[in-house]
């Protein structure tokens, strides 16, 4: 059965499983999907009736009634929109109740979410921002940089190893890859904005980071990227 798991999305453990199970029979009645998946029939109706409210199934015109899966990435693009949407939410509500007092030390695994987490940083920070990054890393922030840009909010970006032109805000100055790579271990990733930080090791494969608010952590960041630009 196809290795799709919607369960983390808000749909139940019944509902993954007739996803799954109208992807590979095509457009099944309660019936049908029943007996393909050993359950009672209240269920198999029920799991539709879940999917079909979610945007995951459609029911498809005749008699007996049946319900097709919708394609895989439709769905992909419904649940990116409807987490995003939250997490602006929760960003909003997180500004208005403003700074507390406390540390923390967040782990980040994977460019998505490395990603996702310097964006939002970016984008909240109202003060100076310093950022250590390669090309890639520097245009996947373009959102961010564009929106603190209209603000005259002040960046200074600096691009790791060759600058190939059109990035998507103007850059302080360059930082040589080995040099990086010899304080590090590896690739690297430096954010700073306010008193958090953002930083990630690459090994060419695995990217592992942290979004950080500990003073020490945050202060030896600082340091890395001062020594790291100092001219």
């Amino acid at each position: 059965m196809t290795d799709i798991d919607l369960t983390p999305f808000g749909f139940t453990p019944t509902e993954n499983l007739a996803y799954g199970a109208l992807l590979e029979m095509g457009p099944s009645s309660g019936y049908a999907l029943a007996k393909e998946l050993s359950i009672a029939r209240a269920n198999a109706y029920q799991a539709l009736n879940g999917l079909a409210a979610k945007g995951a199934a459609v029911a498809v015109e005749g008699q007996p009634q049946r319900y097709r899966a919708e394609r895989p990435d439709a769905i992909l693009a419904r649940v990116i929109d409807s987490e995003a949407r939250k997490l602006d939410t929760l960003a909003a509500q997180v500004g208005a109740v403003g700074e507390r007092d406390g540390s923390a030390i967040i782990e980040l695994q994977g460019a998505r979410g490395l990603v996702d987490i310097a964006l939002r940083t970016v984008a909240r920070e109202t003060g100076e921002v310093t950022c250590l990054a390669e090309a890639a890393l520097i245009v996947a922030l373009g959102p961010a940089w564009r929106h603190r840009a209209s603000d005259s909010r002040v960046n200074s970006v600096w691009i790791v190893g060759d600058d190939p032109g059109g990035l998507p805000v103007p850059l302080a100055g360059s930082i040589d890859t080995d040099r990086l790579e010899a304080l590090l271990g590896g690739g690297g990733f430096v954010l700073l904005a306010g008193d958090v930080a953002v930083i990630a090791r690459s090994d060419g494969q695995e990217i592992i980071g942290y979004w950080t608010s500990d003073t020490t952590i945050v202060g030896a960041a600082r340091g890395l990227a001062a020594h790291l630009t100092a001219i």
